[in-house]
């Protein structure tokens, strides 16, 4: 929620600073824009959908989708730098067959400078840069020309292929991914499974352990229950046995007095 009020903000300054181009607003002097406009030049429309499209990019709330399109945005920004100024450079005789053999003099880098300027109006900063890149075969002269002239052109490819080629990349990892963690999923399901399966047999073998036990102790009580009661049986036939006896004995005697 807090990065969707951001982006608000965000777009409503972008708003304010483009009526500002084209009337007149509180807080911002024209001054200011044509300053912006001889620095940047027609580069400004480039830069201006940048940041358009940054704002865009700024209310993706998952992490990796946003810095992946953020670096898309990056890419596509500086190869409309790198195609400005092939143009320029096609423009001024230099092409691939030419580069060779090109020679960088005092008047091509008066002839650069004027058509970046005045010609082409690509602004202060992109022609110091372009000025810079060309300047570099002077610092190194151990360096033809021609290599940072394909330099130029393989960085172009390059990152071409990043923007075209980056989310096939990207869907091949996905998948990659996907598919490990179904792997994954899967290995933890078979072991999940073994162990149920394995408690299950524990838990059997205690029940039948648990049930042989008590049919062992039953069987126990009962024997020592029928134990108990032949005990009981023979003590009570030996005590009648003997009061038998003694009431015989007794019985003898007082005949034998009596007499």
């Amino acid at each position: 929620m807090k990065r969707i009020k951001y982006v608000y903000f965000y777009f409503l300054f972008l708003l304010y600073l483009i009526v500002g181009f084209f009337g007149d607003v509180p807080l911002i002097s024209k001054g200011i824009y044509e300053n912006l406009y001889n620095y940047v030049g027609l580069m400004l429309i480039p830069t201006l959908l940048f940041f358009v499209l940054y704002g865009f990019v700024f209310m993706i709330k998952n992490k990796k989708r946003r810095f992946f399109w953020e670096l898309r945005l990056y890419y596509i920004y500086i190869i409309s730098f790198v195609v400005v100024y092939i143009f320029i450079l096609s423009n001024l005789g230099i092409n691939l067959n030419t580069a060779p053999t090109f020679t960088i003099n005092t008047d091509f880098i008066r002839n650069l400078i004027n058509k970046s300027l005045f010609e082409y109006k690509i602004g202060y900063l992109p022609t110091y840069l372009l000025y810079e890149f060309v300047n570099l075969s002077l610092r190194f002269k151990q360096i033809p020309f021609h290599y940072f002239y394909y330099g130029l052109y393989g960085l172009g490819f390059f990152i071409s292929l990043l923007i075209v080629f980056g989310p096939f990349i990207r869907s091949i990892n996905r998948a990659k991914e996907k598919r490990r963690i179904e792997r994954k999923r899967a290995e933890m399901n078979s072991s999940l499974i073994e162990q149920f399966e394995i408690q299950e047999k524990l838990e059997k073998g205690e029940k039948m352990s648990t049930v042989k036990s008590e049919r062992k102790t039953a069987s126990i009580q009962k024997n020592s229950k029928k134990t108990k009661i032949e005990t009981e049986a023979k003590v009570k036939e030996k005590i009648d046995k003997s009061g038998i006896v003694f009431r015989r004995t007794v019985t003898i005697k007082e005949d034998i007095e009596w007499y």
